[in-house]
């Protein structure tokens, strides 16, 4: 794993590793629906997930980047591309997201859907031992979302 990636997940483990594993495989889901272009089922897994979270000391982050990611999903059903979206992350989030919140936001949604997917990702590796696998083989699209993020900074 690259080690950007893993200091990553290993800093926000702790946040992560009380989610049930019920919800935990659902986040698992709702990330790979959504890298594959399943768009309808990652939104009825990012509801899902939701709904099994939303009574257990999770934290917040968590429920924005299923949002985000829900929002993201059901434009790109409906063949949106340029939709905005709704949900942000405040600043309070930002020490669970994996871009430096210092650096200059050259794109708020490009931000938004990088972190909320990498914390999908996170959360299910770390709480989801079933859909490790699945979860590792998706390494190189993190990877390739954390490139294109850091590239975009530079312009």
């Amino acid at each position: 794993m690259d080690s950007y990636l893993s200091q990553y997940i290993d800093r926000v483990r702790p946040a992560f590793s009380g989610i049930p594993r019920d919800a935990a495989h659902q986040v698992a889901f709702a990330f790979l629906s959504y890298k594959l272009g399943i768009y309808n089922d990652a939104v009825i897994r990012c509801d899902q997930a939701l709904k099994l979270i939303e009574e257990r000391p999770i934290p917040g982050v968590l429920g924005k980047a299923l949002k985000i990611v829900r929002e993201r999903a059901i434009a790109l059903s409906q063949a949106q591309y340029d939709a905005r979206l709704p949900f942000l992350f405040t600043k309070d989030d930002l020490p669970l997201g994996i871009i430096d919140p210092k650096e200059p936001v050259a794109d708020a949604d490009l931000f938004q859907l990088t972190d909320a997917l990498l914390l999908l990702y996170a959360a299910a590796l770390t709480a989801s031992p079933d859909d490790e696998q699945a979860l590792e083989e998706q390494e190189k699209y993190i990877l390739q979302l954390i490139a294109t993020y850091r590239k975009s900074l530079k312009k």
